[in-house]
């Protein structure tokens, strides 16, 4: 009798530790959507510069997420995403990874990729980046320039004579000859460049170098470094105002939004702002009196610059991406690399809507006239083209591997 009720309860505690077990990966799988944007759902990253998650043994990941929150490993994204976690959130989120398959999961393709690109939803010379081609394209004439390793972001002088492209493989800013792609320059930054802005006089190029913490500033005449203007941890992207007298970076390490004076190169304020884990991307509106800042979970935030305060908060689709401000100032449209569609909200109800574009929209711009929104879907290898007055994709165009970030003449 007493062995029997010995056995009992070796397998009551049993089913009491499988139960336990079972609920914390249960709402592992539920906090994950907060890591889908870089490791993926299924634990399957979508870069090679990011590790995979499924699998891994649960006290290595649980030791690495501890380390990120105390600051004792130091990665800006990660040192962001971990500092609000509790012991129990790490608990079921390590224990979903690690009840995960190693092999990646067959995508599914959403999209059809017949389509050829046409001066009639290219009105300018656009340019896009391809991350695992190591490659930029031009449109609408598909042309395609032979870069540097883990070709990233992307931008265009204003008149049109040059476009650069980073390269956080090799801590380089790629320059290229806008009509031709003759490569002119490769001009060595600050360490993991991420994105790059030109000033709107075409003088200089901002070049946010998230790992040194810092902007490199390029004089586009001689192609050369001529400052370095230090900030707080992971600044990301740029954005400068119209006028060219400030230039506002993402500090994705968790400050805010940094503001620099481009006259004495240095950044004079931090806007904080709550509610939004890890600032990533921003755009400013057509007035330059908001900025909408998108984050690496799932949110966008709107922010009044002149009293530094964030009016609301908006859910979009899970993971990073890109963000633009139509040139009308109409809409902001998000991607969301976590996801399969695009946010498009509306800047005087900010109300939003869905567009499915395939797997893992990251980069997004719109026309100089507004009418075609420009989307770099990253896992089906395409660039969708949707009509901003109808809000449909009309056209999925088949390009390089991993487009990342699209340029656009006349939409900075």
């Amino acid at each position: 009798m007493k062995q029997n009720m010995a056995t009992y309860g070796v397998l009551f505690i049993s089913s009491i530790l499988s139960i336990n077990a079972y609920a914390g990966i249960e709402q592992g799988k539920v906090k994950a959507d907060n890591c889908a944007g870089c490791h993926g759902l299924n634990g399957i990253s979508l870069s090679t510069e990011i590790p995979n998650l499924a699998g891994q043994k649960q006290e290595y990941l649980m030791n690495q997420l501890k380390a990120f929150r105390a600051k004792t490993r130091t990665n800006p994204t990660m040192n962001a995403m971990a500092e609000d976690l509790t012991d129990e959130d790490i608990a079921d989120l390590t224990a979903y990874f690690s009840s995960l398959e190693r092999q990646p999961v067959k995508e599914v393709k959403t999209a059809s990729r017949n389509s050829t690109a046409t001066s009639k939803e290219f009105p300018e010379t656009t340019w896009i980046t391809m991350k695992k081609s190591a490659s930029v394209e031009s449109f609408p004439h598909q042309k395609v320039w032979n870069g540097g390793p883990n070709m990233l972001y992307d931008a265009v002088t204003p008149d049109g004579t040059m476009v650069l492209a980073t390269s956080p493989t090799e801590n380089t800013v790629y320059v290229f000859d806008a009509q031709t792609g003759k490569r002119l320059a490769v001009v060595a930054v600050g360490q993991a460049p991420k994105g790059v802005k030109v000033s709107p006089d075409g003088k200089v190029a901002y070049i946010a170098n998230q790992k040194s913490a810092n902007i490199s500033v390029l004089n586009l005449k001689t192609l050369h470094i001529t400052a370095t203007i230090p900030v707080k941890t992971g600044p990301h992207n740029c954005r400068f105002t119209k006028d060219g007298t400030l230039a506002y970076v993402t500090l994705q390490g968790g400050a805010g939004l940094g503001v620099i004076d481009t006259q004495s190169q240095t950044m004079i304020r931090v806007i904080p702002i709550p509610g939004i884990k890890g600032p990533h991307n921003l755009d400013l509106s057509l007035d330059e009196k908001t900025a909408y800042v998108r984050d690496i979970v799932k949110h966008v935030a709107v922010v009044n610059l002149a009293t530094g305060t964030t009016e609301k908060i908006i859910n979009v689709g899970n993971g990073h991406a890109g963000i633009d401000v139509s040139p009308d100032g109409r809409f902001v449209v998000t991607g969301a690399i976590g996801d399969t569609y695009v946010s498009v909200i509306d800047t005087h109800s900010w109300k939003v809507r869905h567009i499915e574009v395939g797997n893992g929209p990251h980069g997004v711009r719109a026309s100089r006239d507004s009418h075609w929104i420009y989307v770099t879907v990253s896992k089906d290898h395409i660039v969708a083209v949707i009509n901003a007055r109808t809000m449909k994709v009309e056209k999925n165009i088949a390009v390089g591997k991993f487009p990342f970030w699209v340029a656009v003449q006349g939409n900075p």
